[in-house]
């Protein structure tokens, strides 16, 4: 996805959260964040577009927009309206190729920050509607830009357990076509983005074939919203969560 695109993301997602949070009591717990309220939630989305708006300030020197904890009296909503319209602008007034602090060693653009929003608002998204009871899919093409990025730059946050040590995850978008081989080594987490390893007959240890947005939401440990085929050895997906929490 280009910048602009993963910017509209941001701002489309960003809305749909907000209306999921204004959906109800912000006490309702998030069933798909396990001890979390709906106000928990609001309140970590709201921090997140605070952190890099100033982290995108401070790549141009401009003055940081304002930015605090919300009080007992605040609208959660109104507060995220705010939060995350200061975020939709500096990632519109910042070029994407702009030099800007990330934890992310490979990448320190403005770029880096534009596609882990989207990603970050996208899953949270998900995450308000399941506490509605209102769950809708991510699209097809942010899904699997969702996927690229778990597999390419979020599984780098943390360290390896080595749990899931040579085993295989293949996994099969039947809305974009696209194909990831993932194998859990002890020290690393390879992948190869094509069938070719399929095709040169080395089957993975379980195999998932599903939406875009459904593997992203499973990749999550998030439900999926329709039909995942699972082929294969199921304790793969358990190694998988050992090796992979964000």
């Amino acid at each position: 996805m280009d910048h602009s695109s993963l910017i509209e993301a941001v701002q489309a997602e960003a809305g749909h959260l907000i209306e999921a949070v204004r959906a109800g009591p912000t006490s309702a717990t998030v069933p798909t964040c396990e001890g979390w309220t709906v106000n928990d939630l609001a309140t970590h989305v709201g921090a997140f577009c605070g952190f890099w708006t100033h982290v995108l300030c401070e790549a141009q020197e401009r003055p940081k927009t304002p930015f605090s904890e919300p009080g007992p009296s605040d609208d959660l909503a109104d507060w995220l309206v705010t939060l995350t319209g200061h975020l939709v602008g500096g990632l519109t007034a910042v070029p994407a190729s702009t030099e800007v602090w990330t934890w992310f060693d490979a990448d320190h653009t403005a770029g880096f920050v534009t596609r882990r929003s989207a990603h970050e608002l996208a899953v949270h998204r998900f995450d308000a509607q399941s506490a509605r009871g209102t769950c809708s899919p991510i699209g097809g093409e942010l899904a699997e830009d969702g996927i690229d990025e778990i597999l390419h730059v979020l599984v780098n946050a943390r360290d390896r357990t080595g749990e899931g040590s040579g085993r295989s995850l293949g996994l099969h978008s039947t809305d974009t076509d696209a194909v990831w081989n993932v194998r859990l080594e002890s020290d690393r987490i390879d992948v190869d983005r094509s069938s070719a390893a399929l095709a040169a007959g080395q089957p993975s240890d379980l195999a998932l074939h599903g939406t875009a947005s459904d593997l992203e939401l499973l990749l999550y440990n998030r439900p999926p919203l329709s039909t995942v085929d699972y082929r294969g050895d199921q304790s793969v997906l358990d190694a998988w969560y050992r090796e992979f929490a964000f």
